[in-house]
């Protein structure tokens, strides 16, 4: 099952994106301030990250910077979502390394749309990374666990 944390400081809002990642599948973790939403990536490496706008102080294009820092914050799928729908707050999002955008508030279609469009272009999958039969260079037979190539 694929993991999502919801970085937002609204309990409501956290409340009603976890009830909508439930329904389509995702196990989810929450957090309401950037400490907490930081530990919380580096601990759990989430597949999906809902990262609401006004977590950053002024400018949110320096907290996904430092999400993307992070290991973990760099493979994950990470939606910014904002009230504000300007095209100028959308490109500032995408430039500092953002997925994708989503205007609050947004229904269950839509997520499920924008998650659809992030699995095609191969930004978000399910896959946990799986323990392979691998040939080291000791000429041996191993089991071990990688992560996605990038």
């Amino acid at each position: 099952m694929a993991t999502a944390l919801i970085a937002d400081p609204s309990a409501a809002s956290r409340k009603a994106a976890q009830y909508l990642l439930e329904t389509l599948g995702f196990e989810v973790a929450a957090a309401c301030d950037v400490p907490e939403a930081l530990g919380l990536i580096r601990g759990l490496s989430p597949d999906l990250i809902l990262l609401d706008a006004r977590l950053g102080e002024g400018d949110c294009g320096d907290l996904v910077e430092r999400i993307r820092s992070q290991r973990a914050g760099l493979r994950a799928c990470l939606f910014l979502v904002a009230a504000n729908g300007a095209s100028t707050s959308i490109r500032n999002a995408m430039d500092a390394g953002a997925d994708d955008y989503l205007v609050r508030p947004f229904d269950r279609r839509l997520l499920a749309f924008k998650l659809s469009q992030a699995r095609s272009r191969g930004r978000l999958t399910e896959e946990r990374h799986k323990p392979r039969l691998v040939h080291d260079n000791t000429h041996s037979w191993r089991f071990r666990v990688f992560g996605k190539a990038v």
